[in-house]
């Protein structure tokens, strides 16, 4: 049984309900996020790109995102229509290519691609790449890409994740879906299957589906001092060594509304999440996610920050402690949470508590099972765990253990 692991460093084509966002916002200053550790005796760290062409002062067209946030322009664009002709036609790769870099070099730029439209990589743009190789230039301006039920795959034996994120770079997604990226080439494994994040990486009415990571991050790697913004978006089917969904490295944020985090896979600890860094997920759904070997069939949390308001852990399981949540050593809070049916081959089917606190109020906890050990519902090996205004009932094999006040 392993307690804590070590440091390391979220469909098919479907759309959540769009919603609106606010302009992005300009690229974040310069930072220097150092990558993660390696997961399971993995000690590299992530080297990233500091290239950034800050000598240009030309920008490109800065369109209003109501003109083509959501743009209802033809695959192919036909001629007319102002602002619904896409800057990038239906499955024209290249242009797609060209018009990145244009972006990277003036600083910034937004780029509409075609609506209900599929671009198939069928190569790398950057290989090897210091992170290994990339399908889309690295991303190192501010750069916003626009479409409607769009999806940016690898259509390719060869292996290469979708696109990176340099620090100081920012990426802003709307309604896209980055599929089967596969950053699984080198000795020591790779991070970040769909999209390593190093800077600032924003999604919304977007997906991330069906990406492979050798080593972290199977739909997405938030490094050292990163962010990600996930807003009406699903992180689903992604698979990888810890964090199946998404890593969050030392430094790291997630901040989730509205979105799903469901059906990823981690073969180590993590299905849905693994957590370095802060997290706060408000009217999120983890569903469906697994840890074979280890801890955290939803969540595995190892430090910082963990609230989650108005919450749903549903079916999720581990193959050691915690079917839906371990805990080994952040601040968790839970308000109006639901935990119900997930499943632990060890203890604590609910929620496993190594070190660190647990605060629910108002939750749910109800109808898991600790399959090979006990607290079906919580368990608590370390740390402390308080419960308010919270129900724990119908777990198997028990509610609670040890006993807690109000269990």
């Amino acid at each position: 049984m392993r307690l804590v692991t070590t440091l390391r460093g979220l469909v098919p084509v479907m759309m959540v309900a769009a919603s609106v966002w606010g302009v992005p916002a300009s690229a974040a200053a310069g930072g220097h996020g150092g990558g993660g550790g390696g997961g399971h005796g993995h000690g590299d760290e992530l080297a990233h790109h500091h290239a950034h062409d800050g000598g240009h002062d030309r920008r490109q067209d800065d369109r209003r995102h109501g003109d083509h946030r959501h743009g209802e322009g033809g695959g192919e664009g036909g001629g007319g229509g102002g602002g619904n002709q896409p800057d990038v036609a239906c499955g024209d790769v290249a242009a797609l290519i060209s018009a990145i870099t244009d972006a990277n070099n003036a600083g910034s730029g937004s780029i509409t691609l075609a609506s209900n439209c599929v671009y198939s990589l069928t190569g790398p743009a950057v290989s090897p790449g210091t992170n290994g190789p990339d399908g889309l230039p690295v991303i190192t301006g501010n750069v916003t890409l626009s479409g409607s039920d769009t999806t940016i795959t690898r259509a390719s034996g060869t292996a290469f994740r979708i696109a990176e994120v340099a620090p100081g770079g920012t990426l802003d997604l709307y309604g896209i879906t980055i599929s089967n990226g596969s950053a699984t080439t080198g000795p020591a494994g790779l991070n970040g299957g769909g999209i390593l994040d190093a800077g600032t990486l924003r999604l919304t009415s977007s997906a991330v589906t069906g990406n492979t990571a050798s080593n972290l991050g199977g739909g997405i790697e938030v490094a050292n001092n990163a962010s990600l913004t996930l807003n009406s978006s699903q992180v689903k089917g992604n698979t990888g060594g810890d964090g199946g969904g998404v890593h969050i490295n030392t430094g790291g944020s997630l901040t989730a509304l509205g979105s799903q985090i469901s059906d990823n896979t981690a073969n180590g600890s993590g299905g849905g999440i693994s957590n370095f860094g802060n997290v706060t997920l408000t009217s999120v759904e983890l569903r469906g996610n697994r840890a074979i070997n280890f801890e955290g069939g939803a969540i595995t949390t190892n430090g910082g920050d963990f609230t989650m308001n108005s919450v749903i852990i549903d079916g999720n399981s581990s193959g050691s402690h915690g079917g839906g949540i371990a805990n080994f050593g952040s601040q968790l809070l839970m308000q109006s949470a639901v935990l119900t049916n997930n499943t632990a081959g060890g203890n604590g089917g609910g929620l496993y508590n190594a070190s660190g606190t647990a605060q629910l109020i108002g939750d749910q906890v109800t109808g898991n099972t600790a399959g090979g050990g006990q607290g079906g519902g919580i368990f608590v090996a370390g740390g402390t765990v308080t419960l308010t205004g919270t129900t724990v009932s119908g777990n198997i094999p028990n509610n609670c253990v040890p006993g807690l006040p109000g269990c």
